[in-house]
C-alpha cells in the first residue's frame, strides 16, 4: 500500500489525512508546555533574584511575557492544523531569540559569580531556539498545513 501524499489527494486533501512531518506534533506540544511553564518560571526568577529585580520585572512584563503569550497561540494553532500557526510560531521564535541574545550577552559581562553556568545554559536555549526556527521554517511543514 502506498502513503498518502498531498498531490495523490488533491483538492480534497485536509490535514487529518496527511501524514505530520516528523516531530510537528511533540515539538507543538513541547512548545505549548514550555510557553506555558515560562509565565510562572519568569515570576519565580523575579522574587528569587533580588540583583535585577527591576530589570527582570521590566523584561518580563515588556518581552517574556507577550512572547510567551504569542508562542501558547502558535503552538494551539499548529496542534488545530492551521496554517497560519507556522507563521506566529516563527515570530515567537524570533521574538524569543531577540530577548534571550542580549540578555544573556548583558549578564555574561556584568555577573562574574555564575559565569561558566549562564554562558552554558545561555548556549543551550540559543542553539535549542535556533533548531526549532528551522523546523518550523521548513517548506515541509508548509506543505503540510495547506
Amino acid at each position: 500500500m502506498t502513503p498518502i501524499s498531498a498531490r495523490s489527494l488533491g483538492s480534497l486533501s485536509t490535514p487529518a489525512q496527511l501524514i505530520p512531518p516528523r516531530g510537528y506534533r511533540v515539538l507543538a506540544w513541547l512548545g505549548l508546555i514550555a510557553n506555558g511553564l515560562t509565565i510562572p518560571l519568569g515570576l519565580a526568577l523575579i522574587l528569587m533574584d533580588p540583583t535585577w529585580r527591576i530589570t527582570h520585572i521590566a523584561l518580563g512584563a515588556g518581552a517574556v511575557l507577550p512572547c510567551a503569550a504569542v508562542g501558547i497561540v502558535a503552538c494551539v494553532a499548529l496542534l488545530q492544523w492551521r496554517h497560519w500557526g507556522q507563521v506566529v510560531a516563527i515570530v515567537a521564535l524570533s521574538i524569543s531569540l531577540a530577548i534571550s541574545l542580549p540578555y544573556g550577552i548583558v549578564r555574561l559581562v556584568l555577573i562574574p559569580a555564575d559565569r561558566p553556568l549562564v554562558a552554558v545554559l545561555a548556549a543551550l536555549l540559543w542553539s535549542l531556539n535556533v533548531a526549532v526556527l528551522v523546523f518550523w521554517c521548513r517548506p515541509t511543514v508548509r506543505r503540510y498545513l495547506r
